[in-house]
């Protein structure tokens, strides 16, 4: 049952993806705006924040958020509530965003990569987190969306490890390792 409410979760989340801000042209998951889905039964709910209080886009992402959500069969009902803590701010945007917003610092060369990115599949997804800034842009990256999710780190995190979570995700271990070296990390097996 677990597993079909986490599946789902992550079907919100892609309808979600689709509903944009119609002044920046990015959606609203990317944007950090999304601060967490619950589902119960039905119900979804949806807990938004927005860029500034009396934001007068507010009725407009309501909206455009029951529609895109409401295209799932298995959801009948949708409530958004604006929450307003933690405060948004522009670093709770993605990379992604941030590039399409021109607000992504400047990357300087890449330089060769050293030695030292070194991964386990079976160390929790915090310890790396906490070992690696960028771990958990680059598990967005190659496709494990939900790691954004506020708070999915410190709690899910502290046990859910690479191999579990290629797993739960239905990827393939050795493709989320290559994409990884992709990325500069190594593996220690």
């Amino acid at each position: 049952m677990e597993e079909k409410k986490l599946q789902l979760v992550d079907q919100v989340i892609e309808k979600l993806q689709k509903v944009e801000d119609p002044e920046l042209f990015v959606d609203i998951v990317n944007l950090g705006l999304v601060y967490g889905i619950e589902i119960k039964d039905r119900s979804c709910q949806v807990n938004l924040t927005l860029t500034t209080m009396g934001c007068p886009l507010s009725q407009y992402l309501d909206e455009e958020i029951k529609k895109a959500i409401l295209e799932l069969s298995e959801i009948d009902q949708v409530e958004v509530k604006l929450v307003w803590y933690p405060v948004w701010t522009p670093e709770r945007m993605t990379q992604a965003a941030k590039k399409m917003l021109g607000m992504a610092e400047k990357e300087a060369p890449k330089e060769p990569e050293k030695p030292g990115k070194l991964l386990d599949v079976d160390t929790p997804i915090k310890t790396l987190a906490d070992k690696y800034p960028d771990f958990v842009q680059d598990m967005y990256d190659i496709g494990f969306t939900r790691i954004t999710i506020p708070g999915m780190v410190s709690t899910v995190g502290r046990m859910m490890t690479l191999r579990l979570g290629a797993k739960a995700m239905g990827f393939e271990l050795e493709k989320v390792k290559a994409d990884l070296i992709e990325k500069g990390y190594q593996f220690n097996d």
